[in-house]
């Protein structure tokens, strides 16, 4: 039976975790901004939705039994699915191109939808790291977030595929509520905040766009370490820059998500799945 806490308890806000380009931090930031959200008292669901490498499973040093595959070509139960970490935040492993989701019959999408439903009270958040590159085929999903963050660092390819991903949204009318946009890996700070203004201005002026903040992650090599070490640097360095630059979006995240009052998640998996 429910207890009166659980059944007060909201449904899960979407944090998407994007990239114009890979090799950027795109999934560093995903695995330890869900650490950092789970150290805030926060229950956190990490799901790697960028299926090519398996870099969640590897950044958090953790091997997945089983993946969303074995849900649908094995019928294998989605509780199953769901990997704990000994860093508090539960993974689910990919194993299949989300987008092709949309190609399973309704039956297939009726049951996902189900039995999301059925777990998702567990959680606070749900944390998204997508593919690099902006897809046509996951525009549902980027429809869904609440929050999203953007990572990009200040070489020029890496700027220009982030505008291009900000540009196809805006032209196909996705509008998150909140918009983070990280440049990481600075080695100047003075330089980046140069870029970071300069980019600011042109998304604003040829977009129309508006970040809801930004942030500058300084280059660290007990980063890259933290990497070959499989130990999430939030969870070993916490006073370390990158560190607190992900606390504090953690911060601004958990304490605007009782503003938001949009459609719940229920809807936007529905909207997704094309159900209903």
């Amino acid at each position: 039976m429910l207890g009166q806490a659980d059944g007060l308890k909201q449904e899960p806000k979407i944090i998407s975790i994007v990239s114009g380009k890979g090799g950027v931090g795109k999934s560093i930031m995903a695995v330890n901004l869900s650490i950092a959200i789970n150290k805030l008292g926060k229950k956190v669901l990490l799901y790697d939705v960028d299926v090519g490498f398996g870099s969640v499973e590897i950044l958090l040093g953790t091997s997945a039994k089983l993946t969303i595959k074995d849900y649908f070509q094995n019928k294998i139960g989605l509780d199953e699915i769901v990997t704990n970490t000994k860093y508090g935040i539960d993974v689910i492993s990919g194993g299949l191109d989300v987008e092709d989701l949309v190609y399973f019959n309704a039956g297939n999408r009726d049951s996902l939808f189900r039995d999301f439903s059925r777990i998702m009270n567990r959680y606070d958040y749900i944390v998204l790291d997508f593919p690099p590159g902006y897809n046509e085929n996951l525009e549902n999903f980027y429809e869904a977030s609440d929050f999203m963050v953007l990572i990009t660092t200040s070489e020029p390819t890496s700027l220009i595929n982030a505008y291009t991903f900000l540009k196809m949204m805006a032209l196909k009318g996705i509008d998150p509520d909140e918009l983070h946009v990280v440049l990481n890996m600075a080695r100047d700070m003075k330089d980046a905040r140069k870029f970071m203004e300069r980019f600011i201005g042109v998304i604003e002026r040829f977009i129309g766009m508006s970040p809801s903040a930004t942030h500058i992650m300084r280059f660290d090599n007990l980063v890259r370490k933290s990497v070959e070490s499989q130990k999430p640097f939030v969870f070993e360095e916490r006073t370390l820059q990158p560190s607190l630059v992900i606390y504090r979006i953690a911060n601004i995240i958990t304490k605007e998500h009782e503003l938001i009052k949009r459609r719940t998640f229920l809807d936007k998996l529905k909207a997704f799945l094309r159900i209903g």
